[in-house]
């Protein structure tokens, strides 16, 4: 199903440019102001110059921040700060990361390389988020601008044979290039040029779809860009720079992916009123109440949470806690065929998601914010950190909040395989690429 092929992708020539820590940058939208002022501090040749370069008061259609991007690229592949591979490549992607204390890591180890662009419709590549305009309008103008990509878009493909691990776990040698992130992530690349292997992997994956995890923007963005310079050209051999996109591809049955969960943090309701509030989630969930005092609120809170995670694999359960009151509540649906009736149209890995029930019926049914709303940040925060959405309802800006258990990567899976999108905010796939480790031109 999928094509995948290696490619010969631009690097970093630390020689000239400085060391590799200085040069690459996060996914730029999680990058802050602040955040990019730093990484300009950094180097004059930081990738996020490229990614997600600074604007000016006096730009302008013909000079602004994409024109500026398109001449620094121009001027590093000109005196060598970026260098090509000499043979095409796929290029093996580690990350390292802490799983908690006393040192524990991870390793998820994948591989970069170009896949064909394919429309949703065939099934070939398969989303699981819904896109918003603003950002595939911003990435579409970078593209066009500098015809490269300075990231990768991270996928899923499922591996049953073995054959993708096989090949990625005998990888021994130094890296070519090491990083540690600022988050304590430890980055490692390796251009991985051996034909057998290269051909191995690609046969594994040519009968298997591609689950985007991360970067539904950029694939968008590609696809839009692809079509557009296919109309522009006229006539295309389908082998075009423009029909591919890179991306980042892991194994699907790999135990080291990650999904954190996005809490929220609900404001500006109205007519909201607790006690009914209450009584309403009663009709559908069981509900445990853990009343805390000043000194024990973080215990309490870490009580929460674990129970939450221990049920996980059994139980739709959810945290939530109210403003002024000085109460954690553990919400467990009662019976999930509940969904059935509520959104019967959608498949049943969509009725079953956590996410589901909370936005159809917590949030949607009960508190009355309309699902077409959740997207436009009138009512819902979404926050990665428990402790901040915690911070929200104790300083009075939230007036409820739910604490959410991670979405699992097979429900991912098979949300996706039913061609369906799922709510705001579902999944945080950790830990994130780091822009500049490999770039691609498309022409």
């Amino acid at each position: 199903m999928a094509t995948i092929t290696p490619f010969r992708g631009f690097t970093y020539n630390e020689a000239l440019a400085g060391n590799i820590s200085g040069l690459v940058c996060p996914p730029y939208d999680i990058i802050s102001p602040a955040e990019q002022q730093e990484l300009y501090r950094k180097s004059p040749y930081n990738i996020v110059r490229l990614e997600f370069g600074l604007s000016s008061p006096g730009d302008t259609d013909e000079d602004n921040r994409y024109s500026r991007a398109a001449a620094l690229l121009d001027e590093w592949l000109k005196i060598g700060v970026l260098r090509q591979s000499k043979a095409p490549a796929f290029y093996i992607y580690e990350m390292e990361y802490p799983t908690g204390a006393g040192g524990r890591t991870r390793k998820l180890r994948g591989f970069i390389g170009m896949v064909r662009i394919e429309d949703y419709a065939s099934g070939i590549v398969k989303p699981h988020e819904t896109t918003l305009s603003g950002p595939k309008t911003d990435r579409l103008n970078l593209l066009r601008a500098c015809r490269a990509g300075f990231s990768q878009i991270f996928s899923l493909i499922s591996d049953p044979s073995g054959t993708i691990a096989n090949v990625l776990g005998a990888i021994a040698e130094k890296p070519d290039t090491e990083v540690k992130g600022g988050d304590g992530v430890v980055h490692r690349v390796w251009t991985y040029t051996d034909k057998a292997g290269i051909d191995a992997i690609s046969s594994a994956v040519d009968d298997q779809p591609i689950f985007i995890a991360d970067g539904h923007h950029r694939y968008d963005t590609a696809l839009n860009y692809r079509n557009e310079r296919r109309k522009i050209t006229g006539s295309f051999t389908g082998s075009e720079g423009f029909n591919y996109v890179p991306m980042f591809l892991a194994r699907i049955e790999d135990p080291a992916l990650t999904v954190l969960p996005a809490h929220r943090a609900l404001f500006n309701l109205t007519d909201f009123h607790p006690r009914k509030f209450e009584d309403d989630l009663n009709r559908y969930f069981n509900i445990e109440r853990i009343d805390f005092t000043k000194k024990s609120e973080p215990a309490d809170r870490r009580t929460v949470l674990d129970t939450m995670a221990n049920r996980a694999d059994h139980a739709h359960v959810f945290g939530m806690r109210v403003k002024h009151e000085h109460s954690y509540y553990l919400l467990s649906l009662r019976n999930v065929a509940d969904m059935d009736s509520i959104i019967p149209a959608k498949s049943p890995a969509y009725r079953q998601l956590d996410v589901s029930i909370l936005h159809h019926l917590i949030i949607d049914r009960l508190l009355g914010i309309r699902m077409d709303t959740h997207k436009l940040g009138l009512n819902i925060e979404y926050i990665k950190d428990a402790d901040e959405a915690v911070r929200r309802v104790a300083d009075g800006s939230a007036e409820v909040i739910f604490l959410m258990n991670p979405t699992k990567v097979t429900e991912v899976r098979d949300v996706a395989a039913a061609g369906e999108r799922m709510p705001q905010k579902a999944t945080y796939f950790y830990p994130k690429l780091l822009s500049g480790l490999v770039i691609n031109k498309i022409d």
